[in-house]
């Protein structure tokens, strides 16, 4: 059993695509494909089943899974420790929330960049997600920030802050200022494609409201998604650190639900693993600054 195919059996699980996998992973298709026939018919199992959307795992595939991350996992912390790896200690890949790439974390690193002699070469990818936890689970990304809960049993995670959510509408709307969940049955939703926590926080806090939210928009972009609502089309469950130059220059109406609604933020790595210097310095410096964002984050707006 080669490590190789076992490196592109656990991109093909985590993508449950096999074109995507293999773009991921800079191969062909074909190519890819036939690493996964041979790597059945060395084990003499199925390994996958085509689902509508590409494959899942079957019950032999869940298991070679959890040998080969742990044989990956292996591979790749004797490389960093002994040096011979591709990347180095002073490369740091982060992933991050679009909605959060812009205030906390940009601060976070400068603290962190400032605070190390050694130069850092960093790549900030932003995804949502379910993209962050593929890329930190394939070890693309060291560490990704994003919201919870996230269910992956091989990650560690740890909770930084609660964030706060709110309801935003074009400046034409009537709506009041604070308006119950029940209230917004029938209304027209703007929100993220699906793979975004938001997209989930909205349907979960709507349905444990009494109803299915109304979904007219589906969006890739936060920006995108504030212009849609800024044009009339429907209102939007967005964070509220993200949207107080916007309320302020009239581009959109705030609106607070009741009751209040959060959701909570974390950091999450490969469970079991050393991370490199830097990225365990930026994992401790965002639980060290968690207590000063919670406190901002749960002071009242006027």
């Amino acid at each position: 059993m080669e490590f190789r195919a076992l490196r592109a059996f656990l991109a093909v699980a985590d993508f449950g695509n096999i074109t995507r996998a293999a773009e991921n992973l800079h191969v062909s298709q074909p190519a890819l494909s036939q690493t996964m026939q041979n790597l059945e018919r060395e084990i003499g199992r199925p390994l996958f089943r085509r689902t509508t959307g590409g494959v899942e795992l079957t019950s032999d595939g869940k298991l070679l899974r959890f040998h080969a991350l742990r044989i990956v996992h292996a591979v790749e912390d004797a490389e960093q420790e002994l040096g011979t790896g591709q990347r180095h200690e002073s490369d740091l890949r982060v992933g991050v929330l679009p909605t959060l790439a812009h205030d906390y974390v940009p601060g976070i690193l400068r603290q962190l960049v400032d605070s190390t002699r050694e130069a850092l070469a960093i790549k900030l990818v932003e995804s949502h997600t379910q993209g962050l936890v593929k890329q930190v689970l394939m070890g693309a990304l060291h560490v990704a920030i994003l919201d919870l809960p996230i269910s992956e049993p091989s990650l560690e995670v740890a909770t930084l802050w609660r964030e706060r959510l709110v309801i935003v509408a074009s400046p034409e709307s009537s709506l009041e200022s604070e308006m119950s969940w029940a209230d917004m049955a029938g209304m027209p939703f703007i929100t993220m494609e699906p793979g975004y926590g938001l997209r989930d926080v909205l349907f979960q806090v709507a349905l444990f409201h009494g109803f299915q939210p109304r979904i007219v928009f589906e969006l890739t972009s936060f920006n995108a998604l504030l212009g849609f609502v800024r044009a009339g089309f429907g209102i939007a469950l967005v964070p509220y650190r993200s949207i107080p130059w916007e309320v302020a220059r009239g581009g959109v109406r705030l609106v607070k639900p009741l009751p209040e609604t959060h959701r909570n933020i974390g950091i999450i790595s490969r469970g079991g693993r050393r991370l490199p210097h830097a990225a365990a310095m930026l994992k401790h410096l965002l639980i060290e600054a968690s207590p000063r964002i919670s406190v901002q984050e749960g002071t009242d707006w006027e």
